[in-house]
């Protein structure tokens, strides 16, 4: 997996995530998820109300990365690198809200294969996030 082409991938739907182009992020996604998700316009709103946990990201800083697999639903496995994001959203400053995303290389090229928001609920923020 090359990791300066995933890492392009990842910013990139971040950025696109932080102007507010939910179409364009969806776009670097396995087309797999929006199919899953019953197309594009339902896969876009089910990425808005992701916002509703945390807002929407309004800037992103690259904070941490991990290696790993990505277990799809049928079982089949693909090498995955997690990049992790901080920034301040519509609802938090940031340091409150992280964003996930995952990449592994496809047929035509790396894509997004999971993203999310992490909030921390109780404890302590781990070193590279603080």
């Amino acid at each position: 997996m090359d990791h300066a082409e995933a890492q392009r991938l990842s910013d990139s739907y971040m950025s696109n995530l932080v102007a507010d182009r939910a179409d364009l992020a969806l776009a670097e996604m396995e087309p797999q998820f929006v199919e899953a998700a019953g197309g594009k316009a339902t896969a876009e709103a089910g990425l808005r109300d992701l916002f509703n946990y945390c807002g929407r990201p309004l800037e992103s800083e690259l904070r941490h990365e991990e290696t790993g697999f990505f277990v799809y639903g049928d079982g089949r496995r693909a090498p995955m690198r997690a990049f992790y994001y901080s920034g301040r959203t519509s609802q938090h400053p940031k340091g409150v809200c992280f964003f996930a995303v995952r990449v592994v290389p496809g047929q035509n090229g790396m894509k997004v294969v999971n993203f999310g928001p992490l909030k921390l609920l109780t404890g302590q923020l781990p070193d590279w996030a603080r």
